[in-house]
């Protein structure tokens, strides 16, 4: 069987090393490569650096859109040059039994291969950007193409992944006449050996996210002021809102460290070093961070939206907190005193996420849906 990967629109594999999320990306199509014999043939919207990636990465094929053009600086130009994906690489698709596009964004390309060339076509998305549009308040013309893609995509695709019961649930609702192509797919996660939490961090607390408001960093900063002589806030991520965080947790006498990005290799090495975890979000798709967290081992502490109310069992396998009674200060008061009751958290966690969020089930699950659209 051969698959047609399509990255999300203007990613490529530089995109994905220079973020360090590229062993993470890779793993999860190279572990079926090897155990389902399915090779993978990727179309991105890089340049030749992604040849000299995939050969350091034993990709078996990858077919970057700028590898002989010009690279556009403005971003529209880049929208446009994308259809030329169809074209520049037509002769490749021949041999191709599926495509697999990752995520909404630059579904247009491949929905137009499926429809030229015959082909059978899944769409994964890690959230709903209809739903982040929303909520972030974008403005309104954005989130009218957003709603225009998505239902393009649903209408034209064989079948749609999602990663959370939450996202499921709505896209049923949304699109009542597509509902059998709904499919629940959770974001997999590598399970590390259970360190224990008396070798772990007591003044320190671990957050993970790009620095944008979806997170609710500033939050997190007003419920810890006056924290710095006994707590550190240790954040992993960068993003626009940098400075402004920096600014507010040195008036409210918070001591952060920002720590920048990791290669996923070593932040999964990282949170084994943090007994507390911690996810302000306001909103989420099935996020990555928290479930490597409790993979972890960390006792997390997350808000009570519905995606993470789909992870967390409060007071089994971690804990939530209402940010609208601005609650995170006392729960983390209250869970922070008894070591025992942590413990038993933390392998909750541990084996919550080994046995539901694991590399092989992903793969089982994904390879099942290659057999079943190449069915139909």
């Amino acid at each position: 069987m051969k698959v047609a990967v399509f990255l999300t629109w203007d990613y490529s594999l530089k995109t994905w090393n220079e973020s360090g999320t590229i062993d993470r990306e890779l793993t999860f199509f190279k572990k079926i490569e090897k155990d389902r014999n399915v090779l993978f043939s990727y179309f991105t919207y890089g340049k030749s650096s992604d040849i000299e990636l995939a050969s350091r990465y034993g990709l078996h094929e990858v077919n970057p859109i700028y590898s002989n053009k010009k690279y556009y600086k403005n971003k529209l130009l880049r929208l446009f040059s994308s259809f030329l994906l169809i074209f520049k690489f037509k002769n490749k698709f021949d041999g191709v039994d599926l495509i697999f596009q990752n995520q909404l964004l630059g579904c247009w390309v491949p929905i137009l291969i499926k429809k030229i060339y015959k082909k059978p076509l899944i769409i994964r998305t890690g959230y709903d950007m209809l739903d982040f549009a929303r909520q972030d308040k974008k403005p309104f013309y954005i989130i009218y193409l957003y709603k225009i893609l998505t239902k393009f995509a649903v209408k034209n695709c064989d079948y749609f992944t999602v990663t959370s019961r939450t996202d499921l649930e709505k896209f049923k609702t949304d699109y009542p006449v597509y509902d059998h192509k709904f499919l629940l797919r959770p974001n997999w996660v590598e399970i590390s050996e259970l360190e224990k939490l008396h070798n772990r961090y007591n003044n320190k607390i671990l957050v993970v996210g790009r620095l944008v408001k979806q997170k609710n960093f500033s939050y997190l900063i007003s419920e810890f002021k006056n924290s710095k002589k006994y707590l550190e806030i240790d954040i992993v991520g960068n993003g626009p809102d940098i400075d402004e965080l920096s600014a507010q947790a040195e008036k409210q006498n918070v001591k952060i460290n920002l720590l920048g990005n990791f290669e996923n290799k070593e932040l999964l090495k990282l949170y084994q070093q943090y007994k507390f975890f911690i996810s302000t979000s306001l909103f989420e798709g099935n996020p990555k961070s928290l479930l490597e967290a409790m993979g972890s081992g960390c006792v997390v502490i997350g808000s009570n939206i519905n995606n993470h109310k789909e992870i967390i069992s409060d007071g089994k396998n971690g804990y939530l907190f209402e940010i609208k009674d601005s609650h995170l200060i006392d729960k983390f008061n209250f869970v922070s005193q008894n070591d025992d009751v942590l413990s038993n958290i933390s392998k909750e966690a541990h084996s919550f996420i080994k046995n539901t969020f694991s590399l092989n089930k992903s793969v089982e699950s994904f390879y099942k849906d290659f057999e079943k659209t190449l069915s139909k």
